[in-house]
């Protein structure tokens, strides 16, 4: 079994910038620098055999090349104790007909359609019961964060070796725009 997901990577200058972000809430374990990443679809885990087939059907994927930026801040779930520390993106048509395309091409090489609504997001984060107020002032103070235009041409696909140390994620192969 081999476990994937199709992402788009996120240019170091801004990985920089909102590197160890939620380090300051305790009980928060930040994403390290290197796996910083916009998931447009979790696979999650596959047969081994299956692996061509998904990347043959990634390559069907045509896409123009388009800008997106970092914006705003928020945790999932958005009720209960929250357990993702996020920042998000700021909406744009080109991002959802991508993962719409790559969603659809997947759907035929029999993999599920994903049934919550997508959230575009990078996770900052991941918390462990961490106190109430920190969080609403972490969020508080990044509610206006907002990251320079960065240009993306291309998507990957990514496997995920789940460790006990974190995971572990390697690009298999990249996929440019047309």
């Amino acid at each position: 079994m081999i476990r994937l997901f199709v992402a788009i990577d996120i240019p170091d200058s801004i990985k920089k910038r909102v590197e160890g972000m939620g380090g300051s809430i305790p009980r928060a374990h930040p994403v390290p620098k290197e796996q910083l990443h916009l998931t447009l679809k979790f696979i999650g885990d596959i047969e081994s055999s299956k692996l061509r087939d998904i990347e043959e059907g990634l390559e069907e994927v045509v896409f123009h090349p388009f800008k997106l930026s970092l914006k705003g801040v928020g945790t999932f779930p958005p009720r209960g104790t929250p357990r993702v520390l996020w920042i998000g993106i700021e909406p744009q048509e080109e991002l959802h007909l991508l993962r719409n395309k790559i969603e659809k091409t997947l759907f035929t090489r029999g993999i599920p359609k994903e049934k919550r609504k997508y959230a575009p997001h990078l996770t900052l984060a991941r918390l462990k019961n961490s106190p109430v107020k920190r969080l609403h002032q972490f969020l508080a103070g990044n509610s206006l964060l907002q990251s320079p235009e960065f240009p993306v041409d291309r998507f990957s696909l990514y496997s995920s070796q789940l460790t006990p140390k974190g995971a572990i994620h390697t690009v298999l192969r990249t996929y440019f725009s047309g």
